[in-house]
């Protein structure tokens, strides 16, 4: 795998429309990869905002299962500096902890009226915790110590057959040390990430040596 840090210019008006619709950002990001290499990026991506009241770059994220070439995103007025690409293939064995951190979309399905399910975001403190234990069972690991973050409702448009939809994301932070039970299926669940609405900034596991 790869993880890129990419700095962008909050100034920019392209940068400041691609905040507010994430889906766009998403679709820029993968531009960058070759057409016939797109179904195999696993691209994830999580925005860091800096403080509102200093003029600060956007730090973006971005973890890929291919090598990425940003050489033309970099020729563009969106970016401070030039992106920093490093491989990112580390020792998972069972028992291995590390610190973590991930921005998720917490949500459950319920059928409606209609007969047909939607998600619905999950906004309790405990649900969300129930929520992120259910993944971390599922991914290979046991969460030994956790700090959930409500960062609010992200709000952003997708386009579909010519129309346009606007979608409503809760967004929410899980931090906190996790310790691994199952390689293979942790190494997966870092491969593909965790939660809905990948698209638009969530499911980025990151880590840190513990």
């Amino acid at each position: 795998m790869y993880l890129s840090q990419i700095l962008l210019d909050p100034a920019n008006r392209r940068v400041q429309s691609e905040l507010s619709n994430r889906y766009e950002l998403h679709r820029t990001l993968t531009a960058q990869f070759p057409t016939n290499q797109r179904s195999d990026i696993s691209l994830l991506y999580r925005l860091e905002m800096p403080d509102r009241q200093m003029y600060q770059p956007i730090t973006l994220l971005v973890q890929t299962a291919l090598e990425p070439d940003w050489s033309e995103l970099a020729k563009t007025a969106l970016l401070i500096d030039s992106p920093r690409v490093k491989t990112f293939n580390p020792d998972l064995p069972a028992g291995a902890r590390f610190y973590f951190r991930l921005v998720a979309n917490p949500t459950m399905r319920t059928k409606h009226a209609d007969g047909k399910s939607r998600r619905v975001g999950l906004l309790g403190a405990e649900a969300q915790k129930e929520w992120f234990q259910r993944k971390a069972q599922q991914g290979g690991f046991i969460v030994e110590s956790l700090e959930i973050q409500n960062l609010g409702m992200l709000e952003s448009i997708k386009k579909k057959n010519n129309l346009t939809y606007q979608i409503t994301h809760s967004a929410v932070q899980f931090e906190g040390i996790l310790r691994v039970t199952d390689q293979q299926k942790f190494k997966t669940t870092l491969v593909k990430g965790i939660g809905s609405a990948k698209a638009f900034g969530f499911g980025l596991l990151s880590l840190a040596k513990y």
